[in-house]
């Protein structure tokens, strides 16, 4: 009986163990920047000049100082040779210039709730968790793009171009909505082109 119980004692002990998986964050939210961007192809998709249509065009990025900057280079370029540009590296064999800066880009968030607010413990230093009954929260990427368009100095057109990207979530105790998800929906347009591609 004793050895039975031993045995009781000592089996649990050899088949207990334990794992453990490296977890990382990056210091911006992949959320954060399918926002942002999303914003800036939205702005994009409003930018029309026939202007550009069949000319060698020099995209100058020179006073582009924003958050993912990159990104907005290569975007710019990719709606230039949409709209027809021959998009060149060098200002000296182009016939049109188009400068582009950045007045706005980033993220705002809102939330509401109803229901407890984290409550002190007496001699605690964690307080209860809230509770809450009704919770909603928005993130919105915002941008604002100045894209001026000139020949060898004289203006050609210029415009603002301004886009805003929303993600938004409610939740009814443990029941989820979604309302809009422009990040959602901007994946998904990109995953149906592909799919659509000869």
């Amino acid at each position: 009986m004793k050895r039975i119980a031993m045995l009781l004692l000592v089996l649990p002990a050899c088949c207990a163990g334990c794992a453990s998986r490296l977890v990382t964050n990056t210091p911006r939210s992949a959320i954060e920047q399918m926002l942002l961007s999303r914003a800036v192809d939205m702005a994009l998709e409003k930018f029309e000049m026939p202007e550009v249509a069949n000319r060698k065009v020099f995209v100058d990025v020179a006073n582009l100082k924003a958050y993912d900057a990159e990104y907005i280079r290569l975007a710019v370029r990719v709606r230039m040779a949409q709209l027809g540009a021959v998009v060149v590296d060098a200002a000296a064999g182009a016939d049109l210039v188009a400068e582009v800066a950045c007045g706005a880009l980033g993220t705002e968030f809102k939330s509401a709730m109803i229901g407890l607010p984290p409550l002190p413990v007496p001699n605690s230093p964690v307080p209860l968790p809230e509770s809450p009954l009704y919770r909603s929260t928005e993130r919105t990427g915002i941008v604002k793009l100045l894209i001026f368009l000139h020949e060898k100095g004289k203006f050609v057109a210029s415009a603002h171009y301004y886009a805003k990207a929303d993600r938004d979530e409610t939740f009814l105790l443990w029941w989820r909505s979604q309302k809009k998800d422009d990040v959602r929906e901007g994946w998904e347009r990109a995953d149906a082109k592909l799919k659509a591609a000869p």
